[in-house]
Protein backbone atom coordinates (compact mmCIF):
# COMPACT_ATOMS: atom_id res chain seq x y z
CA UNK A 1 0.00 0.00 0.00
CA UNK A 2 1.33 3.44 -0.87
CA UNK A 3 1.28 6.05 1.87
CA UNK A 4 -2.02 7.92 1.73
CA UNK A 5 -1.31 10.65 4.22
CA UNK A 6 -0.86 13.83 2.18
CA UNK A 7 -0.91 16.76 4.56
CA UNK A 8 2.08 17.74 6.67
CA UNK A 9 2.86 20.27 9.36
CA UNK A 10 3.70 23.68 7.96
CA UNK A 11 6.77 24.13 10.17
CA UNK A 12 8.82 22.75 13.06
CA UNK A 13 6.97 25.15 15.37
CA UNK A 14 3.67 23.67 14.24
CA UNK A 15 4.84 20.12 14.99
CA UNK A 16 6.16 21.16 18.41
CA UNK A 17 2.95 23.04 19.22
CA UNK A 18 0.62 20.16 18.36
CA UNK A 19 2.90 17.53 19.92
CA UNK A 20 3.20 19.56 23.08
CA UNK A 21 -0.57 19.84 23.01
CA UNK A 22 -0.81 16.05 22.82
CA UNK A 23 1.43 15.63 25.86
CA UNK A 24 0.23 18.66 27.83
CA UNK A 25 -3.17 17.60 29.02
CA UNK A 26 -5.02 16.19 31.98
CA UNK A 27 -1.84 14.31 32.90
CA UNK A 28 -0.22 17.66 33.74
CA UNK A 29 -3.06 19.66 35.27
CA UNK A 30 -5.04 16.90 36.96
CA UNK A 31 -2.93 13.76 37.38
CA UNK A 32 0.46 15.38 38.17
CA UNK A 33 -0.74 17.54 41.10
CA UNK A 34 -2.84 14.64 42.35
CA UNK A 35 0.06 12.16 42.18
CA UNK A 36 2.50 14.66 43.69
CA UNK A 37 0.05 15.34 46.51
CA UNK A 38 -0.56 11.66 47.16
CA UNK A 39 3.15 10.84 47.11
CA UNK A 40 4.65 13.50 49.34
CA UNK A 41 5.84 16.07 46.83
CA UNK A 42 9.61 16.48 46.39
CA UNK A 43 10.80 12.88 46.07
CA UNK A 44 8.04 12.13 43.57
CA UNK A 45 8.90 15.23 41.50
CA UNK A 46 12.64 14.43 41.40
CA UNK A 47 12.04 10.87 40.18
CA UNK A 48 9.44 12.11 37.71
CA UNK A 49 11.89 14.58 36.15
CA UNK A 50 14.57 11.90 35.84
CA UNK A 51 12.09 9.43 34.34
CA UNK A 52 10.85 11.88 31.69
CA UNK A 53 14.33 12.57 30.30
CA UNK A 54 15.93 9.19 30.99
CA UNK A 55 13.11 6.99 29.66
CA UNK A 56 9.90 8.59 28.40
CA UNK A 57 11.43 11.03 25.90
CA UNK A 58 13.18 8.14 24.13
CA UNK A 59 9.86 6.40 23.57
CA UNK A 60 8.41 9.68 22.29
CA UNK A 61 11.27 9.79 19.77
CA UNK A 62 10.70 6.12 18.88
CA UNK A 63 7.02 6.69 18.09
CA UNK A 64 7.85 9.79 16.06
CA UNK A 65 10.49 7.96 14.03
CA UNK A 66 8.12 5.09 13.29
CA UNK A 67 5.46 7.55 12.17
CA UNK A 68 7.70 9.52 9.84
CA UNK A 69 9.12 6.36 8.28
CA UNK A 70 5.68 4.86 7.72
CA UNK A 71 3.77 8.00 6.64
CA UNK A 72 0.49 6.20 7.25
CA UNK A 73 -1.95 5.50 10.06
CA UNK A 74 -0.66 3.50 13.03
CA UNK A 75 -1.84 -0.01 11.97
CA UNK A 76 -0.73 0.47 8.35
CA UNK A 77 2.58 2.01 9.34
CA UNK A 78 3.44 -0.93 11.58
CA UNK A 79 2.31 -3.44 8.96
CA UNK A 80 4.21 -1.87 6.05
CA UNK A 81 7.41 -1.22 8.01
CA UNK A 82 7.37 -4.75 9.44
CA UNK A 83 6.92 -6.19 5.96
CA UNK A 84 9.79 -4.09 4.66
CA UNK A 85 12.03 -5.31 7.50
CA UNK A 86 11.09 -8.95 6.90
CA UNK A 87 9.14 -9.20 10.17
CA UNK A 88 5.60 -10.47 10.65
CA UNK A 89 2.79 -8.23 9.46
CA UNK A 90 0.93 -9.12 12.67
CA UNK A 91 2.52 -6.00 14.12
CA UNK A 92 -0.56 -4.25 12.73
CA UNK A 93 -2.48 -5.66 15.72
CA UNK A 94 -0.39 -3.42 17.97
CA UNK A 95 -1.76 -0.58 15.87
CA UNK A 96 -5.30 -1.81 16.34
CA UNK A 97 -4.70 -1.92 20.09
CA UNK A 98 -3.62 1.73 19.88
CA UNK A 99 -6.91 2.60 18.17
CA UNK A 100 -8.92 0.89 20.93
CA UNK A 101 -6.80 2.65 23.54
CA UNK A 102 -7.47 6.00 21.87
CA UNK A 103 -11.24 5.46 22.00
CA UNK A 104 -11.13 4.57 25.70
CA UNK A 105 -8.83 7.47 26.62
CA UNK A 106 -11.05 9.85 24.66
CA UNK A 107 -14.15 8.64 26.49
CA UNK A 108 -12.38 9.13 29.84
CA UNK A 109 -10.85 12.55 29.08
CA UNK A 110 -14.06 13.89 27.57
CA UNK A 111 -15.99 13.26 30.77
CA UNK A 112 -13.32 14.83 33.00
CA UNK A 113 -12.98 17.82 30.67
CA UNK A 114 -16.75 18.11 30.87
CA UNK A 115 -16.39 18.61 34.63
CA UNK A 116 -14.36 21.73 33.89
CA UNK A 117 -16.98 23.04 31.48
CA UNK A 118 -19.48 22.68 34.28
CA UNK A 119 -17.21 24.52 36.66
CA UNK A 120 -16.61 27.31 34.15
CA UNK A 121 -20.36 27.87 34.23
CA UNK A 122 -20.35 27.82 38.05
CA UNK A 123 -17.53 30.34 38.34
CA UNK A 124 -19.24 32.66 35.86
CA UNK A 125 -22.53 32.58 37.74
CA UNK A 126 -20.84 32.98 41.12
CA UNK A 127 -22.22 29.71 42.45
CA UNK A 128 -18.95 29.04 44.30
CA UNK A 129 -18.15 32.61 45.35
CA UNK A 130 -17.09 32.75 49.02
CA UNK A 131 -18.24 29.15 49.44
CA UNK A 132 -17.04 27.27 52.49
CA UNK A 133 -15.77 23.67 52.46
CA UNK A 134 -19.18 22.13 53.16
CA UNK A 135 -20.82 24.10 50.34
CA UNK A 136 -18.11 23.19 47.83
CA UNK A 137 -18.29 19.50 48.71
CA UNK A 138 -22.09 19.51 48.50
CA UNK A 139 -21.95 21.30 45.13
CA UNK A 140 -19.54 18.76 43.66
CA UNK A 141 -21.57 15.82 44.99
CA UNK A 142 -24.75 17.27 43.46
CA UNK A 143 -22.91 17.90 40.19
CA UNK A 144 -21.80 14.26 39.94
CA UNK A 145 -25.25 13.01 40.91
CA UNK A 146 -26.88 14.78 37.93
CA UNK A 147 -26.43 12.53 34.86
CA UNK A 148 -28.16 15.01 32.56
CA UNK A 149 -25.71 17.82 33.28
CA UNK A 150 -22.67 15.54 33.04
CA UNK A 151 -24.03 14.24 29.75
CA UNK A 152 -24.45 17.79 28.42
CA UNK A 153 -20.87 18.87 29.20
CA UNK A 154 -19.41 15.59 27.95
CA UNK A 155 -21.35 16.00 24.69
CA UNK A 156 -20.24 19.61 24.16
CA UNK A 157 -16.59 18.76 24.71
CA UNK A 158 -16.81 15.73 22.41
CA UNK A 159 -18.42 17.90 19.71
CA UNK A 160 -15.59 20.47 19.95
CA UNK A 161 -12.97 17.75 19.55
CA UNK A 162 -14.77 16.27 16.54
CA UNK A 163 -15.11 19.62 14.76
CA UNK A 164 -11.41 20.51 15.16
CA UNK A 165 -10.24 17.15 13.80
CA UNK A 166 -12.84 17.23 11.02
CA UNK A 167 -11.38 20.49 9.70
CA UNK A 168 -8.09 18.78 8.87
CA UNK A 169 -4.41 18.86 9.78
CA UNK A 170 -3.52 22.47 9.00
CA UNK A 171 -6.95 24.09 9.10
CA UNK A 172 -8.02 22.32 12.30
CA UNK A 173 -5.39 20.63 14.46
CA UNK A 174 -2.41 22.84 13.61
CA UNK A 175 -4.38 26.07 13.80
CA UNK A 176 -5.92 25.26 17.19
CA UNK A 177 -2.56 24.07 18.51
CA UNK A 178 -0.84 27.30 17.53
CA UNK A 179 -3.54 29.30 19.31
CA UNK A 180 -4.21 27.24 22.42
CA UNK A 181 -0.66 26.31 23.43
CA UNK A 182 0.59 29.92 23.77
CA UNK A 183 -2.71 30.80 25.46
CA UNK A 184 -2.30 27.88 27.85
CA UNK A 185 1.19 29.00 28.86
CA UNK A 186 0.03 32.60 29.27
CA UNK A 187 -2.87 31.63 31.55
CA UNK A 188 -0.70 29.23 33.53
CA UNK A 189 2.04 31.80 34.10
CA UNK A 190 -0.62 34.29 35.17
CA UNK A 191 -1.96 31.78 37.70
CA UNK A 192 1.55 31.17 39.06
CA UNK A 193 2.03 34.93 39.54
CA UNK A 194 -1.32 35.09 41.32
CA UNK A 195 -0.33 32.16 43.53
CA UNK A 196 2.93 33.92 44.35
CA UNK A 197 1.06 37.08 45.40
CA UNK A 198 -1.81 35.55 47.35
CA UNK A 199 -0.72 32.01 48.19
CA UNK A 200 1.97 30.40 50.32
CA UNK A 201 4.55 30.15 47.54
CA UNK A 202 7.43 29.25 49.83
CA UNK A 203 5.57 26.26 51.24
CA UNK A 204 4.69 25.09 47.74
CA UNK A 205 8.31 25.30 46.52
CA UNK A 206 9.49 23.43 49.60
CA UNK A 207 6.82 20.79 49.08
CA UNK A 208 7.51 20.28 45.38
CA UNK A 209 11.30 20.33 45.46
CA UNK A 210 12.32 19.54 49.02
CA UNK A 211 12.99 15.94 49.98
CA UNK A 212 14.70 13.60 52.41
CA UNK A 213 16.52 10.52 51.18
CA UNK A 214 14.16 8.29 53.13
CA UNK A 215 11.31 9.69 51.03
CA UNK A 216 12.45 7.68 48.00
CA UNK A 217 10.31 4.63 48.67
CA UNK A 218 9.57 1.98 46.02
CA UNK A 219 5.93 3.10 45.89
CA UNK A 220 6.85 6.72 45.17
CA UNK A 221 9.44 5.74 42.55
CA UNK A 222 6.94 3.54 40.72
CA UNK A 223 4.24 6.24 40.85
CA UNK A 224 6.66 8.79 39.36
CA UNK A 225 7.76 6.41 36.60
CA UNK A 226 4.13 5.75 35.69
CA UNK A 227 3.37 9.48 35.59
CA UNK A 228 6.34 10.10 33.28
CA UNK A 229 5.09 7.61 30.69
CA UNK A 230 1.49 8.84 31.04
CA UNK A 231 2.30 12.52 30.63
CA UNK A 232 4.36 12.01 27.45
CA UNK A 233 1.35 10.32 25.77
CA UNK A 234 3.30 7.13 25.16
CA UNK A 235 1.45 4.09 23.83
CA UNK A 236 -1.77 5.48 22.36
CA UNK A 237 -0.41 6.05 18.85
CA UNK A 238 -1.09 9.78 18.83
CA UNK A 239 2.59 10.72 18.67
CA UNK A 240 3.17 8.16 15.90
CA UNK A 241 0.28 9.67 13.96
CA UNK A 242 1.68 13.18 14.34
CA UNK A 243 5.08 11.84 13.28
CA UNK A 244 3.55 10.75 9.97
CA UNK A 245 2.88 14.39 9.13
CA UNK A 246 6.48 15.55 9.66
CA UNK A 247 8.42 16.82 6.69
CA UNK A 248 12.04 15.71 6.30
CA UNK A 249 13.74 18.99 7.32
CA UNK A 250 12.27 18.83 10.85
CA UNK A 251 14.81 17.35 13.33
CA UNK A 252 13.07 14.74 15.47
CA UNK A 253 15.51 14.58 18.37
CA UNK A 254 15.68 18.30 19.10
CA UNK A 255 11.94 18.67 18.61
CA UNK A 256 11.25 15.83 21.03
CA UNK A 257 13.47 17.40 23.70
CA UNK A 258 11.66 20.72 23.24
CA UNK A 259 8.32 18.96 23.72
CA UNK A 260 9.62 17.15 26.82
CA UNK A 261 10.88 20.40 28.36
CA UNK A 262 7.59 22.12 27.57
CA UNK A 263 5.52 19.28 28.97
CA UNK A 264 7.60 19.18 32.15
CA UNK A 265 7.42 22.96 32.52
CA UNK A 266 3.61 22.84 32.40
CA UNK A 267 3.49 20.12 35.06
CA UNK A 268 5.78 22.08 37.39
CA UNK A 269 3.99 25.37 36.72
CA UNK A 270 0.68 23.65 37.47
CA UNK A 271 2.10 22.56 40.81
CA UNK A 272 3.34 26.10 41.51
CA UNK A 273 -0.10 27.49 40.61
CA UNK A 274 -2.09 24.99 42.68
CA UNK A 275 -0.13 24.18 45.84
CA UNK A 276 0.46 27.77 47.06
CA UNK A 277 -3.33 28.19 47.17
CA UNK A 278 -3.72 24.81 48.85
CA UNK A 279 -1.26 25.64 51.63
CA UNK A 280 -2.48 29.22 52.07
CA UNK A 281 -5.96 27.89 52.81
CA UNK A 282 -4.83 25.01 55.04
CA UNK A 283 -6.39 22.32 52.87
CA UNK A 284 -4.99 18.86 52.26
CA UNK A 285 -2.60 18.55 49.25
CA UNK A 286 -3.25 14.80 49.23
CA UNK A 287 -6.93 15.26 48.47
CA UNK A 288 -6.57 13.02 45.41
CA UNK A 289 -8.90 13.45 42.45
CA UNK A 290 -10.94 15.96 44.47
CA UNK A 291 -8.00 18.37 44.41
CA UNK A 292 -9.22 20.16 41.27
CA UNK A 293 -12.95 20.24 41.92
CA UNK A 294 -13.15 20.37 45.73
CA UNK A 295 -9.90 21.63 47.22
CA UNK A 296 -9.23 24.41 44.70
CA UNK A 297 -12.78 25.86 44.73
CA UNK A 298 -12.44 26.15 48.52
CA UNK A 299 -9.21 28.09 47.98
CA UNK A 300 -10.69 30.27 45.22
CA UNK A 301 -13.70 31.08 47.39
CA UNK A 302 -11.59 32.65 50.12
CA UNK A 303 -9.09 34.64 48.02
CA UNK A 304 -9.07 38.02 46.24
CA UNK A 305 -10.44 37.82 42.68
CA UNK A 306 -11.14 34.15 43.36
CA UNK A 307 -14.08 33.99 40.96
CA UNK A 308 -11.99 35.31 38.06
CA UNK A 309 -9.01 33.08 38.91
CA UNK A 310 -11.24 30.02 39.13
CA UNK A 311 -12.71 30.83 35.72
CA UNK A 312 -9.19 31.17 34.23
CA UNK A 313 -8.09 27.90 35.79
CA UNK A 314 -10.97 25.87 34.36
CA UNK A 315 -10.52 27.50 30.95
CA UNK A 316 -6.89 26.37 31.17
CA UNK A 317 -8.06 22.86 32.04
CA UNK A 318 -10.31 22.68 28.98
CA UNK A 319 -7.57 24.02 26.69
CA UNK A 320 -5.16 21.34 27.95
CA UNK A 321 -7.75 18.62 27.52
CA UNK A 322 -8.76 19.46 23.96
CA UNK A 323 -5.17 19.70 22.70
CA UNK A 324 -4.80 16.10 23.88
CA UNK A 325 -8.10 14.73 22.62
CA UNK A 326 -7.69 16.05 19.08
CA UNK A 327 -4.47 14.01 18.78
CA UNK A 328 -6.21 10.89 20.02
CA UNK A 329 -9.11 11.29 17.61
CA UNK A 330 -6.70 11.99 14.75
CA UNK A 331 -5.11 8.60 15.43
CA UNK A 332 -8.46 7.00 14.63
CA UNK A 333 -9.44 9.30 11.76
CA UNK A 334 -6.12 8.84 9.92
CA UNK A 335 -6.70 5.09 9.64
CA UNK A 336 -10.20 5.29 8.18
CA UNK A 337 -9.37 8.29 6.00
CA UNK A 338 -6.88 6.14 4.09
CA UNK A 339 -9.74 4.17 2.55
CA UNK A 340 -10.87 7.31 0.72
CA UNK A 341 -14.52 6.30 1.02
CA UNK A 342 -15.76 9.12 3.24
CA UNK A 343 -14.93 12.74 3.90
CA UNK A 344 -12.76 13.58 6.90
CA UNK A 345 -15.62 15.34 8.68
CA UNK A 346 -17.94 12.33 8.30
CA UNK A 347 -15.22 10.02 9.62
CA UNK A 348 -14.57 12.36 12.56
CA UNK A 349 -18.27 12.40 13.49
CA UNK A 350 -18.58 8.63 13.09
CA UNK A 351 -15.57 7.83 15.25
CA UNK A 352 -16.37 10.67 17.63
CA UNK A 353 -19.72 9.03 18.17
CA UNK A 354 -17.96 5.90 19.42
CA UNK A 355 -16.05 7.62 22.19
CA UNK A 356 -19.08 9.79 22.99
CA UNK A 357 -21.17 6.66 23.56
CA UNK A 358 -18.40 5.01 25.57
CA UNK A 359 -18.18 8.13 27.70
CA UNK A 360 -21.83 7.84 28.68
CA UNK A 361 -20.93 4.78 30.77
CA UNK A 362 -18.41 6.88 32.69
CA UNK A 363 -21.03 9.60 33.16
CA UNK A 364 -23.47 7.09 34.61
CA UNK A 365 -20.84 5.58 36.91
CA UNK A 366 -21.12 8.70 39.10
CA UNK A 367 -24.87 8.42 39.59
CA UNK A 368 -27.22 5.81 38.11
CA UNK A 369 -24.52 3.12 37.96
CA UNK A 370 -22.62 4.34 41.02
CA UNK A 371 -23.10 1.00 42.79
CA UNK A 372 -22.28 -1.12 39.76
CA UNK A 373 -18.86 -2.74 40.08
CA UNK A 374 -18.16 -4.80 36.93
CA UNK A 375 -15.28 -6.77 38.49
CA UNK A 376 -16.62 -7.05 42.02
CA UNK A 377 -15.80 -10.78 41.98
CA UNK A 378 -12.10 -9.79 42.15
CA UNK A 379 -11.03 -8.57 45.57
CA UNK A 380 -8.82 -5.82 44.13
CA UNK A 381 -11.74 -4.30 42.21
CA UNK A 382 -14.45 -5.14 44.71
CA UNK A 383 -15.70 -1.53 44.88
CA UNK A 384 -14.32 -0.12 41.62
CA UNK A 385 -16.88 1.54 39.36
CA UNK A 386 -16.73 1.84 35.57
CA UNK A 387 -14.92 5.19 35.56
CA UNK A 388 -12.20 4.10 38.00
CA UNK A 389 -11.81 0.75 36.30
CA UNK A 390 -11.37 2.49 32.95
CA UNK A 391 -8.71 4.75 34.45
CA UNK A 392 -6.83 1.73 35.80
CA UNK A 393 -7.05 -0.11 32.48
CA UNK A 394 -5.78 2.89 30.52
CA UNK A 395 -2.93 3.90 32.81
CA UNK A 396 -1.71 0.54 34.03
CA UNK A 397 -2.35 -1.78 31.10
CA UNK A 398 -3.08 -0.32 27.66
CA UNK A 399 -0.70 2.65 27.57
CA UNK A 400 2.13 0.60 29.06
CA UNK A 401 1.50 -2.25 26.62
CA UNK A 402 1.48 0.16 23.69
CA UNK A 403 4.67 1.84 24.87
CA UNK A 404 6.38 -1.54 25.27
CA UNK A 405 5.39 -2.76 21.80
CA UNK A 406 6.36 0.47 20.06
CA UNK A 407 9.69 0.49 21.87
CA UNK A 408 10.43 -3.08 20.79
CA UNK A 409 9.40 -2.26 17.23
CA UNK A 410 11.69 0.79 17.01
CA UNK A 411 14.59 -0.95 18.70
CA UNK A 412 14.44 -4.44 17.20
CA UNK A 413 12.39 -4.35 13.98
CA UNK A 414 13.58 -1.13 12.39
CA UNK A 415 17.14 -1.26 11.12
CA UNK A 416 19.98 0.65 12.70
CA UNK A 417 20.81 2.48 9.48
CA UNK A 418 17.19 3.50 8.94
CA UNK A 419 16.61 4.97 12.39
CA UNK A 420 20.06 6.55 12.55
CA UNK A 421 19.43 8.38 9.29
CA UNK A 422 16.01 9.58 10.50
CA UNK A 423 17.36 10.90 13.79
CA UNK A 424 20.53 12.46 12.42
CA UNK A 425 22.32 11.98 15.74
CA UNK A 426 26.02 11.41 16.32
CA UNK A 427 27.21 7.88 17.01
CA UNK A 428 27.32 8.29 20.79
CA UNK A 429 23.87 9.85 21.21
CA UNK A 430 22.33 7.43 18.77
CA UNK A 431 23.79 4.40 20.57
CA UNK A 432 22.41 5.69 23.87
CA UNK A 433 18.95 6.18 22.36
CA UNK A 434 18.98 2.73 20.78
CA UNK A 435 20.06 1.12 24.05
CA UNK A 436 17.21 2.85 25.89
CA UNK A 437 14.50 1.78 23.43
CA UNK A 438 15.88 -1.76 23.26
CA UNK A 439 16.57 -2.40 26.93
CA UNK A 440 16.12 0.51 29.33
CA UNK A 441 12.54 1.61 28.65
CA UNK A 442 11.18 -1.94 28.13
CA UNK A 443 12.71 -3.04 31.45
CA UNK A 444 11.04 -0.15 33.29
CA UNK A 445 7.69 -0.79 31.60
CA UNK A 446 7.80 -4.50 32.43
CA UNK A 447 8.54 -3.61 36.06
CA UNK A 448 5.56 -1.25 36.14
CA UNK A 449 3.40 -3.93 34.54
CA UNK A 450 4.37 -6.49 37.13
CA UNK A 451 3.81 -4.19 40.11
CA UNK A 452 0.52 -2.76 38.82
CA UNK A 453 -1.03 -6.10 37.92
CA UNK A 454 0.11 -7.87 41.07
CA UNK A 455 -1.15 -4.93 43.08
Amino acid sequence: MQPSIRESWSSRFAFIAVSMGATVGLGNLWRFPTEAGNNGGGAFVIVYLIAVFAFAVHLFIAETVIGRLGQQSVPNTLRSLAKKAGATEKWRYAGWMALVTSILVLSFFSVVAGFSLGYIERTLTGALANADAATVQTTFAAFLANPYELFLWHSLFALATILVVGLGIRSGIERIGKILMPALFAILIGLVIYAGLYGDFGAAVSYLFGFQWQDFTPAIILAALGQAFFTMSIGSGGIMTYGAYIGRPIPIGRSAMTVAFGDTAVALLAGLAIFPLVFANNVDPAEGSGLIFVTLPIAFGGMPFGQFVGFAFYILFVFAAITSTIGLLETLVSYFEESGRFSRMKIAFGLGGLFWIAGILSVLSFNILADFYPLSFLSRFHETNIFDLLGFLISNVLLLAGGLLFSIFAGWVLSRSETMQELGLGEGLYNYWRFMVRYGAPAVILLLFAINLIG
